[in-house]
């Protein structure tokens, strides 16, 4: 028998309008993102400060992970888009990544310096693929 993707939204509303899921389970995958940092409704947060945007970011990937039964630990792999330098990407966002995988095996990562988002507010957006078997 063959299941249909389990759909997740964070924002329905605002993610029906734009055409997108916050997540998509298929099978023991679920494939999450491009999550940026908005509150419930869907506005931006954090305009100018990039750290407390990757935070928000990991706020809602942990709602995301707990829908679904799972965890940090079951993240196997993740994109970072980010539009800020070098160095603010290091002392601002990585220790927010170190503080969501703290105490699990890291996953895969690639991060891309970007030169915008569709939004000038948006400084980073991460996608992430987590393995859950049934």
């Amino acid at each position: 028998m063959i299941k249909k993707p389990e759909h997740f939204h964070l924002i329905p509303e605002l993610e029906e309008q734009y055409c997108f899921s916050s997540a998509v389970r298929a099978g023991d995958y679920i494939y999450i993102g491009g999550l940026t940092a908005s509150d419930d409704e869907g506005n931006e947060l954090h305009a100018d400060d990039a750290g407390l945007q990757m935070q928000s970011i990991y706020e809602q990937m942990g709602r995301v992970l707990r829908h679904y039964g799972g965890t940090a630990a079951n993240i196997v792999s993740e994109v970072i888009y980010y539009s800020v330098s070098k160095d603010e990407y290091n002392e601002q966002l990585f220790p927010h990544r170190q503080a969501f995988y703290e105490g699990t095996e890291a996953p895969s990562v690639a991060g891309m310096q970007v030169v915008g988002f569709t939004s000038d507010a948006i400084k980073v957006e991460v996608t992430a693929v987590a393995y859950l078997p049934d």
